[in-house]
């Protein structure tokens, strides 16, 4: 197959995709119990099939030579022909054609579960939009003559690989049933939502906030829907706990991004170059991906020869974002998307007032937002919206059950209403109650009435559900019933993401029936499909908030314990990971890139319950009740499976959140003391640390170049070398133990000239001679920004003293100031000699004079009062920060090049080690200072530890630069490359 060409390659899809048809066609009329699915894989190829004769009509026309960008298809033409192959494969009864004249096609099963069916449905629309896209791009260069290989865009750059969150976005599949708002209801709202997005003295994000359950949820797709409706609707994201990559952030902005370039074509351009210039950016740190896919873009934007067009994107629920960092992040980034002139964006975004939301809106310069509480509407208008959706709902079910005309009686609907008010989640929770086939209407709405006096509405609201489960029921019965509410729903309420009942059911051991039996009868509160392979999920947060409040204990036997629930699934998440082997899918070969593994593949070789017990095992572990008895579970699975879990989580493109996960294991085995864990982990994060970059591209090679290049004494080799690949008959010499280099940083494409720490250590600045400033998380060693502005090599970094700052000098003779949040140029300082500025205004306040050679670094106190400078002079001067005074010269003998007072100011870390400040003299002047016994120092070929010669760096570890961080000496190379090397305390 992969010596077609493109033509061919086509020509055998379309017959492919037609045969696929027939087969579907014979199904549909056979085989009633998946007609749904059939009928809609049926679509999808079918599609295919009319978009690839358009193709085809193209490639073998008279131009057909001329066509760049479809020629560019061949690899993309290729995979879709292997997909469809498959696909005619599974569902063509091929050799049993004899068997099926004679019994007809009522003998066989539709083969695909309905998971399979959506995920090849997805695969086929990709590859059709792909295909179409070409199609527009050639038909639109043959139409105006320019059909020539250097005009045409490169199509390489496939949009539809950026990763996105399924199910996040307005109209998913999965949020096809959801709420809207009912015609007539929230009028007022809505009206002044309408009026914002189009004003053009709007702010830039409209925030409603609300308690739970007031409604935030309907409103938000009621509005999005309007906002779809006319043309406005530019990219929405819907937050939802407990939903895999719908309860972070980690996908959001490349979800949003892939949304607005086909609702803002003119996006196109800068989006592919994003990718281009970085194709795993969809990955990157949330600043990273926000700046180069969205905001450079639109800055880019060329004025438009007719209106500024509008757009609006809706973020529903950003309270239920797992990380709080994250959403302050969010917050810092979102109103930057104001700055776009030649297009006007607007936000609007719901989530509960929690303290980290509230804190982050107060951050947002000159307060460019609106806000509006749902709870803080007047209680007439909630009450009148409220009766009209019960009364329409009530209507419906009286139809549909074939209740009394007189049902229920007016005062039962006021009185429901008056419970509901303020919140929609009891009113909706009421009507799914009435709804239930399995019980009486007349029956539920007494029952419901019976707890019109209970203080909390969510008592109000879920009390009756549970409650009328133990009707009728012996105190054996009970007893039973309750156990295993608590292990079945108990589990779902508690887990990180929702899994289906067949999933669920062999996660807590239990049989599918019973888990099926369990959930019956709480349709009202949960989301149950008919599809066992479906997800089963919560309506709604507020009921997992009930179900483990402490005060539910004294009012129902349902109180889920959240610790016990946490443990038991930590148990059982371990029991599953021991099913990990090495080489799970079955690769050819030790050097197979993950890139090549395809979705299908990965499912087929690590089930739902696999997948989840991979990426949240630690997470149930560490709030754990039986702590001690987790660490040893935690100890025993590691040295049997840790590069078995490596390989896992790299081949699901997690691996990135390893050294997180093994962070967050750290920090509770240090409050649980287990001393053969701690060393375990300490060995395992130093591999991760080496090892993570290659085994996020090439998995397997964690045993191969892993193991092979591991020190001696490292635990894991200890503990795993049985994993050695057999192909290897000697090893290589390696080092005894972990060197004292902790991690290395690569991205710059020249050589780093300075890097700076903030105060807190938690964020790391490199300059470079490629121009460019670059932030890192200096733990996980992720990068997180890249600051572009400067035109000549940047020589110096430095955070401000509240690390809200970040100051970076140049060649180019120009300081800027830079947001480090969110990557925000604040202000550019040109001038001459030392000058102090006023960051706020851009004010000189100061020009220092008294080096005899040009500036080199400067750093402030962490009081702020004091100053520092080097120079190529070969001293150090210290100024008094207010008045601008020269308060001492120390007289280093060497050029020093970047400077950083430690935080009890008593030494100033320099790239070449520590200077010890001394008190004041009256003079201005002292000799070279003296230097504590215990700092060590770079000189030349060798760190030194008092003056003593301690480290002996070869010529390939010595630096173009350095500095020192407390007790770590930061090595930039001449290739680009950042070493750490820690010294004992």
């Amino acid at each position: 197959m992969d010596g077609l060409s493109p033509a061919a390659s086509v020509i055998a899809v379309i017959q492919l995709s037609a045969s696929i048809v027939n087969i579907c066609g014979s199904y549909i009329w056979d085989v009633k119990n998946a007609r749904e699915d059939i009928v809609a894989l049926q679509g999808a190829v079918a599609g295919l099939e009319g978009v690839l004769q358009q193709l085809k009509e193209l490639l073998q026309g008279p131009t057909g030579a001329r066509l760049s960008t479809s020629h560019t298809l061949a690899r993309d033409i290729s995979k879709c022909l292997f997909v469809v192959s498959d696909l005619k494969g599974k569902i063509d009864p091929g050799s049993g054609k004899k068997f099926m004249r004679k019994v007809g096609f009522r003998a066989l099963k539709w083969p695909l579960k309905r998971s399979e069916v959506e995920g090849l449905t997805k695969d086929i629309e990709k590859y059709k939009s792909s295909f179409t896209l070409s199609l527009q791009v050639d038909q639109t260069a043959l139409i105006t003559g320019i059909a020539q290989t250097n005009d045409v865009i490169d199509r390489n750059l496939d949009i539809g690989k950026l990763p996105v969150a399924h199910g996040a976005e307005f109209g998913s599949y999965m949020d096809q049933h959801e709420d809207e708002c009912l015609e007539g209801t929230r009028a007022q709202l809505r009206q002044q939502i309408a009026e914002w997005s189009v004003s053009p003295q709007g702010k830039c994000i409209f925030w409603l906030k609300g308690m739970a359950g007031t409604g935030k949820s309907t409103v938000s797709r009621t509005v999005a829907k309007s906002f779809e409706e006319a043309n406005l609707l530019g990219a929405s994201f819907f937050f939802k706990r407990g939903e895999g990559d719908r309860g972070n952030a980690i996908k959001m902005f490349p979800t949003i991004t892939r949304q607005l370039t086909v609702n803002l074509p003119q996006l196109l351009p800068g989006v592919r170059k994003a990718i281009n210039d970085n194709p795993d950016i969809g990955t990157k740190s949330l600043r990273e991906q926000f700046n180069k896919l969205l905001l450079q873009p639109l800055l880019s934007l060329k004025p438009s020869a007719h209106q500024v067009p509008t757009r609006v994107i809706v973020i529903d629920a950003l309270d239920e974002c797992e990380q709080d960092n994250d959403i302050r992040t969010i917050l810092l980034l979102l109103p930057q998307l104001g700055m776009a002139s030649n297009v006007h964006l607007r936000i609007f975004l719901t989530s509960r007032p929690e303290l980290s939301i509230r804190l982050g809106f107060l951050e947002i310069a000159d307060r460019n937002y609106q806000d509006l509480a749902l709870h803080e509407i007047p209680a007439e208008v909630t009450e009148h919206d409220i009766f009209l959706f019960i009364n329409h709902r009530l209507l419906n079910i009286k139809r549909d059950r074939s209740l009394p005309v007189d049902w229920p009686e007016d005062t039962d609907i006021q009185t429901i209403v008056m419970l509901s008010t303020p919140l929609f989640i009891f009113a909706a929770t009421m009507c799914r109650i009435f709804e239930d086939p399995q019980w009486d209407p007349v029956d539920s709405l007494a029952e419901v009435l019976s707890h019109r006096n209970d203080a909390s509405k969510l008592d109000g609201t879920y009390l009756p559900v549970l409650n009328r489960l133990l009707t009728k029921q012996s105190e054996k019965q009970k007893k039973q019933l309750v156990q295993e509410f608590q292990e079945v729903v108990g589990a779902i309420v508690m887990l990180q993401s929702p899994l289906s009942i067949i999933s669920l059911s062999r996660l807590i051991n239990l049989p599918e029936r019973m888990v099926s039996l369990r959930l019956n009868s709480l349709h009202s509160v949960l989301s149950v499909p008919d599809d066992a392979n479906l997800p089963v999920r919560l309506f709604h947060l507020s009921f997992r908030d009930f179900l483990i409040n402490s005060e539910t204990r004294e009012k129902t036997p349902f109180w889920v314990n959240e610790e016990d629930t946490h443990q038991k699934l930590a148990k059982q998440c371990l029991a599953i990971c021991h099913s990990l082997t090495r080489n799970l899918c079955g690769l050819p070969s030790d050097g197979t890139p993950r890139v090549y593994i395809d979705r299908q593949t990965i499912d087929h070789y690590l089930s739902p319950e696999l997948q989840y017990s991979c990426r949240y095992w630690v997470h149930h572990l560490v709030n754990s009740k039986d702590l001690t008895s987790a660490t040893y579970d935690a100890l025993s699975f590691l040295e049997e499976h840790f590069l078995h879990w490596v390989e896992a989580m790299s081949i699901l493109g997690l691996a990135s959140e390893i050294v997180e996960i093994i962070n967050l294991l750290q920090s509770f085995e240090h409050r649980h003391k287990n001393h053969e864990l701690s060393k375990f982990l300490q060995d395992a994060k130093r591999f991760v640390l080496r090892n993570g970059q290659i085994a996020d591209d090439v998995p397997l090679q964690i045993y191969c170049s892993g193991l092979v290049f591991a020190p001696r004494q490292s635990i894991v080799r200890g503990k795993l070398e049985r994993e050695l690949p057999d192909w290897l008959c000697r090893l290589p010499e390696v080092e005894e133990a972990w060197s004292a280099e902790l991690q290395t940083f690569e991205s710059h494409s020249d050589p780093v000239q300075s890097v700076s720490f903030t105060r807190d250590g938690r964020l790391m600045a490199s300059g470079s001679s490629d121009n460019t400033v670059r932030l890192w998380d200096p733990v996980t060693g992720t990068l997180q920004h890249t600051l572009d502005g400067h035109s000549g090599w940047v020589w110096s970094v430095t955070f401000s003293l509240d690390g809200r700052l970040l100051a970076s000098a140049s060649f180019d003779q120009i300081v800027k100031l830079w947001n480090p949040a969110t990557g925000a140029l604040q202000n550019s300082l040109k001038g001459h000699w030392l000058k102090l500025w006023d960051p706020a205004t851009g004010t000189l306040q100061h020009t220092l004079e008294g080096h005899s050679g040009s500036v080199q670094s400067v750093a402030f106190s962490f009081d702020g009062r004091l100053l520092a400078s080097s120079s190529s002079d070969e001293t150090v001067k210290f100024w008094d920060a207010a008045t601008g005074a020269l308060r001492q010269t120390l007289n280093v003998k060497e050029v020093i090049t970047s400077l950083e007072f430690s935080k009890d100011g008593s030494h100033l870390n320099t790239n070449l080690g520590s200077l010890t400040i001394r008190s004041w003299c009256d003079k201005h002047t002292c000799d070279t200072p003296n230097t504590d016994a215990n700092i060590f120092l770079l000189e030349g070929q060798w760190v030194t530890l008092g003056g003593e010669k301690v480290l002996w760096l070869p010529p390939e570890h010595r630096p173009h630069c350095s500095a020192v961080k407390d007790n770590t000496l930061i090595l930039g190379h001449a290739s680009g490359r950042i070493s750490f090397i820690g010294f004992m305390g």
